[in-house]
Order: C-alpha cells, then sequence, then structure tokens
C-alpha cells in the first residue's frame, strides 16, 4: 500500500494473539529499564521483518522521548494489525535511558544474528556513534537524531524525518533576518553532541545574513534554572535566543525569561515545544516561536489526513487520551512518520519482489522515494538523493498564542552543496 492511500481495512491480526505472541511492553533485566517486542515475538522467516528499536523512556530526553517512542511503535503494531502485507513486522525494542553503552549493547544484540534491515533509532550521540557500524552492516537507521554530521557520503544508511537541526537553526536566522534586520542573536544549547550539533552553521548563516552574533550560552538537559543564562543574554543585549535542547529545559528558561522580565523572543528547535508544554506553561511560553517539518497535533486533527486514522486507532487500542497533551502532541505524530518511513521502504521493496530482510534493498527504496509525506503527517513530500539525503529544506514555523502551536509561515532554504558534512 503506497503512502497516502485510505487503509483497506483488513484486520488480518488477532489482538489477544498479537499481545501474547509480542511480550508488549516486558520488564527487562540487567542494565535496560524497558524493553519489548511487537509483531512476531523476535523469531524469524521470511515473512517476518525485524525492525529493531532504541527509544529513550527514562533517560535525560525521556520528556520527549515517550510520546515519540509511543507514536513509532503504535503505529508499527497499526500496521501488523491493519495493513494487508505479506510480511509482519517484528519490533524488537529497547528503553536504552539516553545512554550510548545502553545503545551499542542493544545494537549488538539486535545483529548477533542476521542484520534487520532497518532499526529505529533515538539521540545524536548514540546514533552518530553508531554510524560506521551502521554503514558497515547495511542497516537502515532512521533515527530521532536530525544531526546534519549524519549525511556524511561515509554514513550512506542513516535517514531522518525532518529538517536538520541546522537547517532549523538557519531557519530561525533567515525569519529573523527578513523581520528585524540587524538585531543580535545568540544560540543557546547543552553540551551534548545533540545540543552542540547546529550552533557553528547557524551563527555563520546568521552572520551571513547580516545579523549580530553573540557568544553561544550553554543550558543542560537536567537544569532547574536559567536566570543566569538569561541575565548573560541580558547584559550582551541579545534580541533573539535560538534553543537547541528539549521541551523540559525550554520550560526552565522561560521561566527565567518571564521571571527576569527579558524583553528576548526564544526560538525553540524540534524537540523544544510541544503541545503539553505549551498548555501547562501557557504564559510562559506565549510569543514563542518554533520549526521542524512535522505537523502539530492540531493540524492533523483538524485536517484529518490518512495517518490521522492511524493515530485514532492507536489511541482508542491503547487507552490514551485524546485530551492528554503529555502523550496527544507533535512528538507522538512524529513517532507515527518515523514508523511509516520504514513501512513505507519495506512495502516498496516486497512491491518489487524484491529481498525485504535486505538494508541495501530498503536503502535503494528510500533514495527513489519523492512523495513520501507520512500519509499527511508531514507538510511537505521528503525526497532524499543518493548524494544528499536531506529530507526537505523546507522548515515550518509556528508561533506560541494561548497555549496553542500556531503555524506561521514556510521557510524554504537553499540546498547548498556547501552544508553538506
Amino acid at each position: 500500500m503506497r503512502d497516502g492511500d485510505k487503509k483497506n481495512g483488513s484486520n488480518s491480526h488477532n489482538r489477544r494473539q498479537f499481545l501474547t505472541r509480542g511480550a508488549g511492553a516486558v520488564a527487562a533485566t540487567g542494565m535496560f529499564g524497558l524493553a519489548g517486542c511487537i509483531g512476531g515475538g523476535g523469531g524469524g522467516g521470511d515473512d517476518t521483518v525485524q525492525v529493531g528499536g532504541i527509544h529513550d523512556l527514562s533517560g535525560a530526553t525521556s520528556d520527549v522521548g515517550q510520546p515519540t517512542g509511543r507514536g513509532t511503535r503504535d503505529a508499527l503494531e497499526w500496521v501488523n494489525e491493519n495493513e494487508d502485507l505479506s510480511f509482519e513486522i517484528n519490533h524488537d525494542w529497547v528503553d536504552y535511558a539516553y545512554d550510548v553503552p545502553n545503545a551499542q549493547n542493544h545494537y549488538n544484540s539486535l545483529t548477533s544474528g542476521d542484520n534487520p534491515p532497518v532499526i529505529i533509532g533515538w539521540g545524536t550521540a548514540d546514533t552518530e556513534a553508531l554510524a560506521s557500524e551502521v554503514a558497515r552492516d547495511e542497516i537502515v537507521y532512521v533515527s530521532a537524531s536530525y544531526s546534519d554530521k549524519l549525511l556524511d557520503t561515509e554514513t550512506p544508511y542513516n535517514f531522518f524525518v525532518n529538517l536538520d537541526y541546522t537547517s532549523q537553526g538557519r531557519a530561525h536566522a533567515e525569519w529573523i533576518a527578513n523581520n528585524d534586520s540587524g538585531a543580535t542573536v545568540a544560540m543557546i544549547h547543552n553540551t551534548t553532541p545533540f545540543g552542540e550539533s547546529p550552533v557553528s552553521g547557524t551563527e555563520a548563516y546568521a552572520e551571513e545574513l547580516g545579523l549580530n552574533v553573540s557568544d553561544n550560552i550553554t543550558l543542560e538537559l537536567g537544569a532547574n534554572t536559567a536566570d543566569t543564562q538569561v541575565e548573560r543574554a541580558m547584559d550582551n543585549d541579545v534580541d533573539y535566543l535560538i534553543h537547541q535542547n528539549t521541551a523540559a529545559p525550554m520550560q526552565v528558561l522561560m521561566s527565567s525569561v518571564s521571571d527576569l522580565g527579558a524583553d528576548i523572543t526564544v526560538m525553540g528547535l524540534t524537540w523544544t515545544v510541544d503541545e503539553f508544554r505549551a498548555q501547562t506553561a501557557a504564559d510562559a511560553f506565549e510569543g514563542v516561536r518554533y520549526v521542524n517539518t512535522n505537523k502539530s497535533w492540531n493540524q492533523v486533527e483538524s485536517e484529518s489526513p490518512d495517518g490521522w486514522q492511524i493515530i485514532q486507532d492507536s489511541f482508542e487500542r491503547e487507552g490514551h487520551d485524546m485530551s492528554d497533551p503529555e502523550i496527544a502532541n507533535i512528538n507522538y505524530v512524529r513517532g507515527v512518520a518515523h514508523a511509516l518511513l520504514a513501512v513505507e521502504a519495506l512495502q516498496r521493496v516486497d512491491d518489487d519482489g524484491g529481498d525485504i530482510q535486505s538494508g541495501p534493498a530498503v536503502r535503494e527504496k528510500l533514495i527513489e522515494m519523492d512523495e513520501f509525506d507520512a500519509r499527511g503527517l508531514l507538510p511537505t513530500t521528503l525526497n532524499y538523493q543518493e548524494e544528499d539525503r536531506r529530507a526537505t529544506m523546507l522548515g515550518q514555523t509556528y508561533e506560541v498564542n494561548d497555549g496553542e502551536m500556531v503555524p506561521d509561515q514556510e521557510i524554504e532554504l537553499p540546498r547548498r552543496t556547501e552544508w553538506l558534512p
């Protein structure tokens, strides 16, 4: 079934049998806090495709990792239950708690026998650490890290469903240049590879656009105050802070901006804003700007694209609350999109009579895609190229207004080759 097609209504997998053999969300022993298996229970066979999973449900980025991972797992279960596929997807996943050695150990486990054709992974540090092994083992790795380092020609099996982090920062810089030329801007970020990924490229583009660039500021994932950081920005006459972090430190930052009365506009990258924070800390988040290449929860709910059916069915099946923004948010939608990229590529391989157990075959179909939009969950179609795996150069911007993520304008960046690693 092609992306964007209507679901066929087939339900070839009995729910009780599915849960019994799938192990659901079982408690794990040893280093992992939680692990599970959706689908074939770890078995092999031509009719079962292994899709590994590395999620953060309890670590430093679990504030956004939980809904994203839930969206991925729910979508894969929905596909197994509803799509008329000739194969079943076995999603052998683990909560690696944002710990690189844990990710490495699960990768070793996934590749101890026949390599899976696809793994759906998470963070920047672990994804970058695994990238050379992924290339060697020829496994398509769909990550929740959107680091542009993963686009290197030496790591040809890394893919993601978003504008890369650095281009997100550039999109904010372009908006500032178009709306407040001559303003002073600074990056604020944590010191993980995730946090540092967009800094230099964003600063360079901001300077190119004629903006004044102040020294970047650090705010760690576990911060409980950002007063010092905001005071430093105020001392440097910063007008705009471009923030690379997750939603929890973003809330800390916005609280300090509010408490100190700073006249600073904060602009967040992909993981800094979601409906949960925008609604529960509406006053602090008022006026925050945001960019990514996924539709918000309200957008997909109001537009009701084909992908919305997956979300509705999954919420009903799992007993999720549609009115709870802690799960009913943009990151859940994002997790579904991650899963659908893997599913679409596998289906295309199968439709063409190829080997669904082959990572190279799956990669070939990803490169051939030019109309994938995750069944309407993305604001644009993705286009991977052999020498340029930037999925898109479009950034959808938002502004938080009265607790809502309100779509603003789309910013289309130039596809410069010098921006590739």
